[in-house]
């Protein structure tokens, strides 16, 4: 169980996952449509922004203006 909670942790702290959430997110709040693009993962491994690019295909122009418009977490 622990070990699932780290990798949804990994998956929500990528960029990919926060420009998904981002095209929707107008507001602080956070209803259910703000995550109608995330993609559900297998969350039985931790998430990199470089395995959900390369899972979904992205080019290097997608990938260089989600990188663009989303700040790494620290």
């Amino acid at each position: 169980f622990l070990k699932n909670f780290f990798n949804i942790i990994s998956y929500i702290r990528t960029r990919f996952f926060r420009y998904m959430v981002s095209i929707k997110k107008r507001t602080q709040d956070n209803p259910s449509g703000v995550f109608q693009f995330v993609p559900l993962q297998d969350f039985s491994e931790p998430w990199t922004d470089e395995k959900l690019y390369k899972k979904y295909g992205l080019t290097d122009e997608e990938i260089a203006f989600i990188e663009s418009m989303i700040r790494p977490m620290e």
